[in-house]
């Protein structure tokens, strides 16, 4: 499969990687390819089906298997989709049905990896957890405006950030002005001039407190 990214680099989605460790190949093919599709890739970190001086003794290989799992279901957690790794049998051991159970119950859409065949349709990933809660973040910021800088301000520097973010410090007034529409929902609320200067604080060094007390 060639490389085709199918996601942007700002807040790409994250992928946990779910499946048997009998698959654990297939699991790192999958992670290869979500990775070079754009997507951060979470995924199982030690095989326990392979010899490790941490699994010598009974005891302690136990208590680490315990770890894990409860490790696991905290990527299932933090996941925007839940990518299920099989076989052409479709073999879903016990853990792995525990794990598919834990992401509906979260709302973590499930899909699935098919050795052989590789993913099974295409992703539905849409707006990522992140994003969303950065939105509410902002959004929260926005709200104490009044008592701090202004409101405009606040949206100028966080679309330069998001500018900055996506194209490095060559980032233009035009990407952020982008970033602003598409990111932001807001793009004829920043005047000009302002989004210049915030997108100056990013790339030219301007301080921040300049720009805010700057009177307008």
């Amino acid at each position: 499969m060639p490389y085709s990214p199918d996601t942007g680099d700002l807040l790409p989605p994250i992928v946990t990687i779910c499946g048997s460790t009998r698959f654990w190949q297939h699991m790192a093919e999958a992670a290869l390819q979500e990775t070079a599709a754009g997507r951060m890739v979470l995924a199982p970190g030690v095989d326990m089906r392979q010899q490790n001086p941490l699994l010598d003794d009974p005891a302690t290989a136990e208590k680490l298997k315990a770890r894990l799992d409860a490790l696991h279901l905290a990527k299932i957690g933090t996941a925007d989709e839940v990518l299920v790794v099989t076989d052409d049998q479709l073999y879903l051991g016990e853990s792995t049905c525990r794990e598919v159970l834990f992401a509906e119950a979260l709302d973590v859409p499930v899909r699935y990896w098919v050795a052989g065949r590789g993913r099974i349709g295409e992703s539905t990933l849409g707006p990522t957890r992140a994003e969303a809660q950065w939105q509410t973040t902002f959004g929260q910021l926005s709200t104490v405006a009044p008592t701090g800088a202004d409101r405009t301000d606040l949206l100028a520097l966080a679309a330069a950030d998001l500018a900055v973010a996506e194209h490095g410090f060559t980032a233009t007034l035009a990407d952020l002005q982008h970033a602003a529409r598409n990111r932001l929902g807001v793009g004829a609320d920043l005047p000009a001039d302002r989004a210049q200067a915030a997108l100056a604080t990013r790339t030219e060094g301007t301080p921040t407190t300049a720009f805010l007390l700057r009177e307008k």
